[in-house]
């Protein structure tokens, strides 16, 4: 049977698709390109990958088919010559608190096997080496360390209440023992008086006292049948106490020459506590200093997500819950008596009571004046009101009480965790954590783990210093630190894949000629080596997977698919290159053309001008997005795309550079005024001061992790939404922001789905669908039968069909095949009952309305000024072929994205509005950045300042200011590189972007 070479699509519908029917070679890299909304990936993901994963589903047993996810039989008339397809989407894997880089990669799971064999253990108490001795190792420990010493060798045996001990003694006594030492004071048990009387509750250490010698060779027989002793009443631990210098004068006294000759039978009274040492010993693994036993270490020590690893306090989360001053006291104009502490104004009426009168009489006795207003009190009242004042007796009198009772004040945190932890009323509790944050973990500080796991090293070469972690030394060691040289899990968690790989590399030459340890080694180095060549070496291995970028959450996974070495696999990417700075591209280019050169077929749905030059072949679709497009314009290598005119081709002319992204917009320079962030010290930001022209469109640039996302996200964007918005963000680390008062509010926009329902749309986005309501509620028919606005809505009842309840379709259950949809047999898939149907407008119900596109409905409501408004700004921004009521869940990021700004637009431009834009160029055609920059410049020229953080560098080209972070990323990155017009850019030697520029710009004249 000849083997397939091309994989052989017909009649594919999908979506928009126009009935397709094309040949992609096999073994090739293929390029899927078109504007966005064009139907790339409903080709690609939705026709190609979901056909080869039915087909695989299909060859599965029935009982297999319900366990595993179902797609739909795609609209085609058949694909013929695939092979198995693996698509690397940009979200597929969950974005959980517990996913990190490192789960997602399987490093985690071969670093915590690596760990738990050749990590060496220490106690989290003290830093003593946790070893495991045999009976020989302790026998011979006490003859090297107490070596001519007199010796005691005691067996812990309990720890119980004074009244439970006088029980347990008697029992004692018939098993042999002669003394004991209670909370280290050795005691005969015939001592009448050995539980003195008011011994009250608290708890007695017991010790056994086994035997008592003479440290010599000599007794070593002795010494090891009393040490077995011991470890059997100790549950395998002993103590042992030796004489710090020999037999002294203190001991003598009282004592016969024979009893000090023969310590075996020794009389009392016993040494004073202090002329001796003790030894902890044990037979399992223990701390040499403090004894404690300790289970072996197993892989799961290591994991937070399993109990034995995961901190206590946190459950493995790295964070915990906090309360917070700053949402405490929402408002510092406010005093006390008016409510400034918010918290304890919530609650029942007892409760609320309560705090009132604590406050009240708190007010009288700290003294403080409850109508002052907060931020005017004395800095130590408010710190008493807030976190309590230590020590300090206060004479409380509350409801139910007769007298006042002195008691201390916990403060308000304190109370407030108090009731959120006891309170049974879940709204209470709901209403308590709008005053927390989610910050770090007080015990593990973030790592996730507990204190022993943490505490256990694996070896790195002396004095190595790995990524900035410096390996531990005896001499830098404090207290409770291992004292040795290596790294801990913690540590190796926190550095970045290219220090991390490092590392790992050093492991390799080490514990590589083990057969044992050989496959560990190389699993952690060769993962983490995939990582580095897909471009990923900044981020580190702890980092949470939910905020990486699409296209960096596609590389984790592409370094994934890398080391499987899969050969005849059809690869389907979804632009792997969204993130990447131009001056990486070319290892994620490299990566892809070695997936190819296995033998596998890599599909590419890309925008991206390099991956389209390397691609064997181009597939073009267009020539629009929606209704328009769906059409095959293009099929060939990329020389012959470049040849097509603009008639033809939305892609050949910019690849030729004969098309290039124009500012439709007079230049601006900046006019002084500057909006500065002071001191951004977060992450990896070394302290830096950025200015932002004030009324400009400004580009931050940079390599990936080079800290961009820190200083526009974290720092500026949540310092200005909690100031202009009234946000509950906290900024991270920095100085302050100057000139924030000159904006009046913030509008951050992404590419993130406008709904998540398939309820949501545009309509009901841009606001549009209220004002439908409205209109049709004032049609006559409607008037004279009572229809309120609310009877065109398909979420409520009343007008919507009630057997489909708005939706349209009914699903049907199918088993072990993929749920199926079926049109409403009540409203034909119209959503709407009979009666509201028959509501028209110009001859149109509300369902034919949301069927139309944006043009068809301009035409249709041209007399109507509100409603005219925003269809026009939809269509401005390039989605006039959008049906009103398309479903939310079905639009591209840059439709989502453009409707944002259309919402934007629509409303009334005041100036004063600072935009804030995460690489809004991704999945965005040429055409459709030309769009984009219209908008912006268009924002701009209202009076709004636009901050956009870009990599691609048709935008940078037109920006009126550049700010470049770097030189790196991680621990490389951080620093301001270069701020300034956008021609002076390439003047700065170290400023890659600038680089970058020149390199493109230099393309483009050729």
């Amino acid at each position: 049977m000849q083997v397939a070479t091309h994989i052989h699509i017909k009649g594919a519908r999908e979506h928009n698709l126009k009935n397709l029917e094309l040949r992609i070679p096999r073994g090739k890299l293929v390029v899927v390109t078109g504007p966005s909304g064009s139907g790339k990936s409903s080709l690609a993901f939705d026709t190609i990958y979901a056909e080869g994963y039915r087909k695989y589903i299909e060859s599965l047993s029935a009982s297999a088919r319900q366990v595993l996810e179902q797609l739909k039989r795609p609209d085609v008339d058949f694909i013929h010559g695939l092979s198995p397809v693996l698509a690397i989407e940009q979200r597929t894997v969950a974005a959980g608190p517990r996913n990190t880089i490192a789960t997602a990669t399987e490093i985690a799971d071969y670093a915590q096997l690596l760990w738990s064999l050749v990590g060496e253990q220490f106690c989290p108490k003290d830093g003593g080496r946790v070893v495991q001795r045999s009976l020989d190792d302790n026998v011979q420990r006490i003859l090297a360390e107490c070596a001519g010493e007199r010796v005691l060798l005691l067996a812990p045996a309990m720890r119980v209440k004074p009244s439970v001990l006088r029980e347990e003694l008697p029992r004692l006594r018939q098993r042999g023992f002669q003394r004991v030492r209670l909370d280290g004071e050795i005691k005969a048990l015939d001592d009448s008086r050995i539980v003195p009387v008011g011994a009250g509750v608290k708890e007695i250490a017991v010790d056994l006292v086994v035997d008592r010698l003479v440290a010599t060779p000599d007794q070593r027989s002795r010494l090891a049948d009393s040490l077995e002793l011991a470890f059997r009443e100790g549950k395998d631990r002993a103590i042992v106490l030796a004489q710090r210098t020999g037999v002294g004068p203190a001991l003598r006294a009282g004592l016969s020459s024979s009893e000090a000759a023969n310590p075996g039978r020794l009389g009392e009274p016993a040494p004073p506590a202090s002329e001796w040492r003790e030894i902890h010993l044990s037979q399992s693994l223990a701390c040499e200093v403090c004894g404690d036993v300790f289970e072996k270490l197993t892989p799961r020590h290591f994991s937070f997500n399993h109990r034995e690893g995961a901190c206590p306090t946190c459950d493995g989360l790295g964070r915990k819950m906090k309360f917070v001053p700053e949402l405490i006291v929402a408002d510092p104009e406010k005093s006390v008596r008016e409510g400034a502490l918010k918290p304890w104004r919530i609650g029942g009426k007892n409760l609320i009571i309560k705090h009132n009168a604590l406050l009240k009489q708190l007010a009288e006795q700290l003294p403080f004046d409850p109508d002052v207003s907060w931020k005017k009190l004395p800095d130590e009242t408010r710190h008493a009101l807030l976190y309590g004042a230590g020590d300090r007796q206060f004479a409380f009198k509350l409801r139910r009480m007769r007298e006042a009772k002195a008691m201390p004040f916990p403060g308000v945190i304190a109370d407030l965790e108090e009731s959120f932890r006891h309170t049974d009323s879940d709204g209470f509790r709901a209403r308590l954590t709008t005053f927390m944050i989610s910050g770090e973990c007080p015990e593990c500080h973030g790592t996730r783990l507990n204190a022993r796991s943490g505490a256990v090293l694996v070896g790195a070469p002396p004095g190595a210093n790995v990524g900035g972690v410096p390996s531990r030394r005896d001499s830098e060691r404090g207290e409770g630190t291992p004292p040795t040289t290596g790294v801990t899990f913690p540590q190796f968690m926190s550095l970045d894949v290219a220090a991390a790989h490092a590392f790992a590399r050093e492991l390799v030459a080490h514990y590589g000629e083990s057969i044992a340890l050989r496959e560990v080694v190389t699993g952690v180095e060769q993962r983490l080596h995939f990582l580095l060549e897909t471009g990923l070496g900044y981020l580190t291995l702890d980092r949470d997977y939910g905020t990486l970028s699409g296209g960096e959450a596609q590389r984790v996974r592409l370094a994934t698919q890398l080391g499987m070495g899969l050969v005849g696999v059809i690869y389907v990417l979804d632009e792997p290159s969204i993130g990447l700075h131009p001056h990486d591209n070319h290892k994620l280019l490299e990566t892809i053309i070695a997936l190819r050169d296995r033998g596998n077929t890599v599909l590419v749905v890309e925008h991206d001008e390099d991956t389209m030059r390397i691609a064997d072949e181009i597939i073009e679709l267009g020539p629009e997005a929606g209704i328009e497009g769906g059409q095959l314009l293009f099929q060939g290598t990329p020389e012959a795309c470049m040849q097509l005119p603009a008639k033809i081709s939305r892609t050949g002319p910019y690849l030729a550079r004969k098309l290039a992204v124009m500012r439709d917009a007079a230049p601006k320079r900046p006019d002084g005024a500057f909006l500065t962030i002071r001191a951004a010290a977060a992450n990896n930001l070394r302290d830096i001061d950025v200015k932002f022209p004030v009324g400009l469109l400004t580009c931050v640039t940079g390599v990936s992790g080079s800290g961009k996302s820190t200083l526009v996200l974290d720092i500026l964007a949540a310092q200005a939404a909690r100031k202009l918005n009234g946000a509950k963000s906290f900024p991270a680390r920095h100085r302050h922001i100057e000139n924030l008062d000159f904006f009046e509010k913030l509008v951050q926009v992404d590419q993130e789905p406008i709904g998540r329902s398939p309820r949501s749309n545009p309509a009901t986005y841009v606001d549009l669908m209220p004002l439908l309501r409205d209109l049709y509620a004032q049609v006559p028919l409607a008037k004279v039968r009572g229809y309120k606005p609310s009877r065109f809505s398909f979420n409520v009842r009343g007008g919507r069909c009630e057997r489909c309840q708005g939706d349209g379709v009914i699903k049907l259950d199918m088993q072990f095949m993929p749920d199926a949809y079926a049109p409403c047999p009540s409203c034909g898939g119209r959503r709407f009952n009979r009666e509201t149907l028959e509501i028209l407008f110009h001859g149109k119900s509300i369902a034919d309305v949301l069927d139309m596109t944006v043009r068809e409905a301009i035409r249709l409501f041209r007399n109507i000024p509100r409603v005219i408004d925003k269809l026009e700004t939809l269509d401005a921004v390039g989605l006039g072929y959008l049906t009103l009521g398309q479903s939310a869940t079905t639009l591209s990021g840059g439709e989502a994205q453009r409707i944002k700004l259309s919402l934007e637009l629509s409303k009334r431009q005041q100036g004063s509005t600072l935009y804030i834009l995460d690489e809004p160029t991704t999945g965005l055609h040429w055409t459709d950045i030309q769009k984009l920059m219209d908008l912006l410049f268009k924002l701009r020229d209202a009076g709004n300042t636009v901050i956009v953080i870009e990599h691609n560098l048709d935008v940078i080209n037109l920006a009126d200011w550049v700010i470049d972070l770097g030189p790196g990323g991680g621990r490389e990155g951080g620093e301001l590189i270069f701020a300034g017009l956008r021609q002076d850019i390439e003047n700065e030697p170290r400023s890659l972007t600038g680089v970058a520029l020149k390199r493109w710009r230099a393309a483009g004249t050729t």
